[in-house]
């Protein structure tokens, strides 16, 4: 009979403390993970070479000038791409590459 007690306890203290414990979750989730944005669009920083190297994407790290003023054209145009690298505080200039992906999101590869 001393158990029930000691749950209903438990269970109020449990209660009152677990909006604070998302919080905590919600600002490690960002650290381990990033910011979801929801837009659709991912955008992945390019780092010249090191010991992140990604060769599957050599176009993007090593891109023509026409192909990035192409990419940096295609970014200016769109308004939904214009506003994903302002929340992101990614220069238009610093764009290298942009990928529409199977799913038709967007990808901006960027320096």
């Amino acid at each position: 009979m001393r158990i029930f007690p000691a749950l209903l306890a438990a269970t109020a203290i449990a209660a009152v403390t677990a909006p604070a414990a998302h919080a905590d979750d919600m600002q490690l989730s960002t650290i381990l993970f990033g910011r979801n944005y929801n837009d659709g669009v991912m955008a992945v920083e390019i780092t010249p070479g090191g010991a992140d190297d990604r060769p599957s994407i050599p176009f993007a790290r090593y891109p023509f000038p026409a192909d990035m003023r192409a990419a940096q054209s295609a970014v200016s145009q769109d308004p939904e791409l214009i506003a994903a690298i302002e929340r992101r505080n990614i220069a238009l200039h610093n764009v290298l590459w942009v990928q529409t992906a199977a799913n038709g999101g967007r990808i901006i590869y960027y320096r």
